[in-house]
């Protein structure tokens, strides 16, 4: 069902043969945890017939992840195969390590039976502490991560789903990338919500997006399925503003040596909330000054998002590299090894958003609108 890795200080299984790799440099130990669903038996009314927890656990310690897997069948009779798996998550820790692309990830990406589409996470901390979880209707942990990552229609915060697949084409072309950021709160439960920034040149973790960030990049880069915007009104009474649909469009300018964007964003949906007195009538000009206000909060956000990657990383997870490729191939040729490695071209271009929104449906509350006579 789940595979978690973690680095370790833990001693491998196999001490004779770790003993003497050592002499040779010390290898990297990591932790595999994999967790396995126990088929429950059901009674007359449909329910499970035992309180047996329907999932175990099973954790190995070797300097090899196709080892480690391996290493299951000594504790199991139940085979582990990956055709079954739905979700593999990786702790930060190894994500930020120079071993990431170069060899912990290989096994993944190389093997005949993993699943291309096989939902790929970062945790934040321990990557195991996903699958130890218990639920609070006993469902099974990586189940329950898979059935939040379909939430990234509703929930703007969480970026679009990435798969195993789409992480070994991201590697093969060198471009910058995100990972959804899923972690275990303070309440012990899990919270999928941001991202994880990645160097495309090294595959390496460079840094993260928060959770209004992501939305920004959903916005960017025309991912945003359903979610809410939040500001204060010009009074500043609070309004969200619930996107229904939201489309973008990047027009690369090329003009010589001279590189810019123009990225159009529109938003359109209804007005979900407005904590403005209720004796005031909801005019046709306040949802003006409320588009205008949702266009302001849209703006800030894709540009202060843009500002951050461009100056503070110098990448670009937008892959505006690509929309050059297919406006002038002569053009991406000349600068996509500098885009965002070596010189850092990304770093420096112009880039101009232009948002639209606008406000469908106000829903049924509110004191209507007086018309003048």
């Amino acid at each position: 069902m789940g595979l978690a890795l973690d680095l370790t200080d833990e001693e491998p299984e196999d001490t004779e043969t770790y003993e003497e790799w050592k002499r040779k440099g010390e290898p990297d130990r990591v932790r595999l945890t994999g967790q396995v669903a126990v088929p429950m038996e059901q009674g007359a009314d449909g329910q499970s017939g035992t309180e047996t927890q329907p999932y175990f656990n099973s954790s190995t310690v070797s300097h090899s992840v196709f080892d480690a897997l391996r290493l299951f069948s000594t504790r199991s009779s139940r085979t582990f195969t990956l055709d079954h798996l739905k979700v593999v998550a990786i702790s930060d820790k190894i994500a930020a390590s120079d071993h990431f692309n170069e060899g912990l990830l290989d096994f993944f990406l190389r093997d005949h039976q993993m699943r291309r589409k096989m939902l790929f996470f970062v945790t934040e901390g321990d990557a195991s502490s996903l699958l130890e979880l218990k639920g609070q209707f006993n469902d099974i942990p990586a189940t329950k991560i898979e059935a939040i990552s379909e939430n990234y229609q509703r929930a703007n915060r969480i970026p679009h789903p990435f798969a195993i697949g789409t992480l070994s084409d991201e590697i093969a072309k060198e471009t910058s990338f995100i990972i959804r950021k899923v972690k275990v709160t303070k309440d012990k439960d899990i919270k999928m919500a941001g991202a994880l920034l990645f160097d495309g040149k090294y595959s390496k973790l460079a840094g993260e997006l928060g959770e209004q960030e992501t939305i920004a990049y959903n916005l960017i880069v025309g991912e945003h399925k359903n979610g809410i915007i939040t500001a204060p009104d010009k009074q500043g009474h609070i309004v969200a503003f619930e996107i229904f649909t939201a489309d973008s469009k990047i027009k690369p300018k090329i003009d010589g040596d001279n590189i810019s964007f123009d990225i159009d964003i529109s938003a359109t949906g209804h007005l979900g909330e407005a904590q403005y007195p209720r004796n005031n009538p909801l005019t046709s000009k306040y949802i003006k000054e409320v588009e205008e206000v949702m266009k302001e909060e849209i703006e800030y956000q894709v540009t202060q998002l843009t500002h951050k990657l461009q100056k503070k990383f110098q990448l670009d997870p937008f892959n505006l590299i690509d929309e050059i490729r297919v406006e002038d191939y002569k053009t991406y040729e000349k600068v996509r090894r500098n885009w965002d490695q070596r010189d850092r071209m990304f770093s420096d271009v112009p880039i101009r958003f232009h948002v639209d929104t606008k406000i469908e449906r106000i829903g049924i509350t509110g004191k209507p609108e007086q018309k003048e006579e």
